[in-house]
């Protein structure tokens, strides 16, 4: 188990994987019922920044910024690159071949700029409401955890969307039951930390991700690597939003 976590903590943020211990092909399908787990790593750090932040009495929205800046670079900013490229994609108004092709396009179109500062804006908003309440970290260590648990919700309710692949098609086609299973039983522990609340907003996470996997299978037959990436900026952004109207 904790092999696997340590796969899924270097494959998803800059905390280096030793290069001994790379994912096997059936490695990679269990790994996003560890996402969440990664997740909570991401907001613990952040946790403790905003504890500083608060001793050198930091500004709400300056707190707000530093805090979604810190997330950005644990996470290597790999979502938001997933989710520029799926606004590009899936904006395009092309054939299903033509947006999957647009994936792998290294250039960012307008639409991914566009997708890329407006989710910036909402998450620092939505932290400068969140930080207001008593609850300030469970909603830091939490929105982590909640992004990339309706990531796992998203690849589990999958398939891969091309014929052939890389990562992205075993951590895909590789997951199930089992990986949800996982992911949801530690997503609903530690969420239980911020009450009902906390564990509705879990369950919110699952119907995002559900709906999520819906759209992705009608826009393109499937999900991509992309796809998941874009699936944590949504998913957090949707589980902090509730969070926030919920207190």
């Amino acid at each position: 188990m904790y092999r696997l976590f340590r796969q899924a903590l270097g494959f998803l943020t800059i905390v280096p994987a030793p290069q001994s211990d790379y994912p096997t092909e059936a490695d990679l399908g269990r790994l996003p019922g560890y996402f969440p787990g990664v997740g909570l790593f991401c907001g613990l750090i952040c946790c403790l920044f905003y504890f500083i932040l608060e001793r050198l009495s930091s500004p709400g929205s300056l707190t707000a910024i530093l805090v979604v800046t810190l997330l950005i670079i644990v996470s290597r900013g790999f979502h938001l690159d997933g989710l520029a490229d799926t606004a590009d994609a899936l904006l395009s108004h092309r054939s299903v071949e033509e947006k999957l092709e647009i994936f792998k396009d290294c250039h960012l179109g307008t639409f991914g700029v566009v997708a890329i500062v407006l989710d910036l804006l909402l998450k620092v908003a939505l932290f400068e409401l969140a930080l207001a309440s008593p609850q300030a970290l469970v909603a830091v260590a939490l929105t982590p955890l909640w992004g990339r648990f309706t990531a796992t919700v998203v690849a589990c309710r999958s398939r891969y969307a091309r014929p052939s692949g890389g990562l992205g098609r075993h951590l895909i086609n590789g997951s199930g039951r089992r990986e949800f299973g996982l992911a949801l039983a530690f997503s609903l522990a530690l969420s239980s930390l911020g009450g009902l609340n906390g564990v509705l907003v879990t369950l919110g996470a699952a119907v995002v991700g559900s709906l999520l996997a819906l759209a992705w299978r009608k826009s393109l037959g499937g999900a991509t690597g992309d796809l998941l990436g874009a699936s944590v900026e949504i998913g957090e952004i949707a589980a902090l939003a509730l969070w926030v109207a919920l207190i």
